[in-house]
């Protein structure tokens, strides 16, 4: 069964035009369906950016491509901002399938299992937990194909642009305990996702992320942020013209969070270091939200003259901006 086909990486003598239109095939049922999932009718740019993006597989047939996948490591906040819909896609422990495709006449075939294995045994190399997916929730064929696969239900997300509400579906790789989203680092993806939607300007997602009457605090300022709405607030009406980096987010022995934050706000260059609490998302929540924050700020400026480099000896100084 299915002993005519190659698996294999894609390679540059691939053309992204066929891979394509065999996507536009595949997809064309979900489309008569009303569902508007980007491989209905993408580009072949777009094709070209989700390849190089991950590691895209192909099964080979007599030299025409007639089966894709593309499976990625982590999303990096900092380029794919539009992965911020859930935390499951800033794991650094999860990979995520994507641009999967069949030619229509080959199906019945298991050559959709033939893929998805390959996408397994890929992130198990890599030493991920478990890899993820999103589908359409009107899929119902496709979910309960997934589930049959292994894959449960973890998230809802509504991407931009899509007619449809989308189930984000994890399956473990690993002996042991899943990855849940009372782990440790599910609270760690969770400031990855506050960060992105911050620099996104996307305050309703920043406030998705919060406990209602989540805490904030400034003690550089003296300021105590009392509700989420006020912590959303705070960052909106921020004056204009500020570039948010994620330096770095390091989970703590006690349950908590601690991340290092860079703003970039011309003239001005100020850095953050925060530490995260966060709900227990026990039922009927949907998951931990953060519930108190601590945020000291701290102006990037040059030493006094008396702490220079020259000065002290044994020391240097290496500009911040």
């Amino acid at each position: 069964m299915g002993a005519d086909l190659i698996l294999r990486p894609l390679v540059p003598d691939d053309s992204l035009e066929a891979l394509t239109s065999l996507l536009h095939r595949a997809y064309a049922p979900l489309a008569a369906m009303g569902l508007n999932y980007t491989a209905v009718d993408q580009t072949v740019e777009m094709t070209r950016q989700r390849v190089r993006d991950g590691r895209c597989l192909v099964l080979a047939q007599a030299g025409d491509v007639v089966g894709t996948i593309t499976v990625n490591g982590p999303f990096d906040p900092r380029r794919h901002t539009w992965a911020r819909a859930t935390p499951w896609y800033f794991r650094t422990d999860v990979a995520h399938i994507h641009q999967f495709a069949v030619e229509p006449a080959l199906r019945g075939r298991r050559l959709g299992e033939r893929l998805f294995a390959a996408c397994e045994d890929w992130a198990r190399t890599q030493g991920h937990r478990a890899i993820a997916l999103d589908t359409a929730m009107p899929a119902t064929h496709l979910r309960r194909l997934y589930a049959r696969w292994g894959f449960a239900d973890v998230d809802e997300v509504q991407w931009d642009g899509k007619r449809y509400r989308s189930v984000v579906m994890v399956k473990a790789l690993q002996p042991g305990q899943p990855p849940t989203v009372a782990d440790a680092e599910h609270h760690c993806a969770l400031v990855r996702t506050l960060w992105t939607c911050i620099q996104a300007r996307d305050w309703a997602g920043m406030r998705a992320l919060y406990a209602d009457h989540a805490v904030t605090h400034w003690p550089c300022s003296g300021e105590w942020f009392l509700s989420a709405d006020a912590i959303v607030k705070a960052n909106a009406v921020y004056p204009e013209g500020w570039t948010v980096t994620l330096q770095s987010v390091d989970a703590l022995a006690d349950g908590g969070v601690h991340a290092v934050v860079r703003v970039d706000h011309p003239p001005g260059v100020f850095f953050g270091n925060a530490r995260y609490r966060f709900t227990d998302g026990a039922p009927p929540s949907t998951g931990p939200r953060i519930a108190a924050v601590v945020e000291h700020w701290a102006t990037a400026e040059a030493p006094p003259a008396w702490r220079t480099a020259e000065a002290l000896g044994g020391a240097y100084r290496r500009d911040p901006i």
